[in-house]
C-alpha cells in the first residue's frame, strides 16, 4: 500500500491498540481493578469527609498532591505492572475528585 498519512495514522493506532488486545486477562482485569478501586477509595474517602467539617477544596488538593507524588516518585522507564496499577487507581481518584466537584 502507499504510504498515505491516513495509513500512518491507521499504523500508529493499531501500534497503540495492539498491547492492549494482546495482554493477558489476569493483567488487564488487576489494571481494570485497580482503577475501579482507586474510584471508590476516594469516592467513600470525599464521603465520609464531607460529613465532617474539613475544607474539601484542601483535601481534594492534597490528595491530587499525593497522588502525582506517588506517580512521580517512579522514575523507571518501563512500565512495570506495579507501577501501571498505581497510575490506574491515580487516574480512578482523580475522576472520582472530578465527577465529586460537579455534583
Amino acid at each position: 500500500m502507499q504510504k498515505t498519512k491516513f495509513r500512518e495514522f491507521i499504523d500508529s493506532l493499531i501500534i497503540i491498540i495492539n498491547p492492549i488486545i494482546s495482554d493477558t486477562w489476569s493483567k488487564r482485569s488487576i489494571l481494570l481493578l485497580s482503577l475501579l478501586f482507586g474510584f471508590y477509595f476516594t469516592n467513600s474517602l470525599i464521603s465520609f469527609l464531607l460529613d465532617k467539617s474539613v475544607n474539601t477544596i484542601f483535601l481534594a488538593v492534597i490528595i491530587l498532591l499525593i497522588m502525582e507524588l506517588v506517580i512521580r516518585s517512579y522514575l523507571i522507564p518501563k512500565l512495570t505492572i506495579p507501577v501501571m496499577i498505581i497510575n490506574n487507581i491515580r487516574i480512578g481518584s482523580t475522576y472520582a475528585l472530578i465527577l465529586e466537584a460537579y455534583k
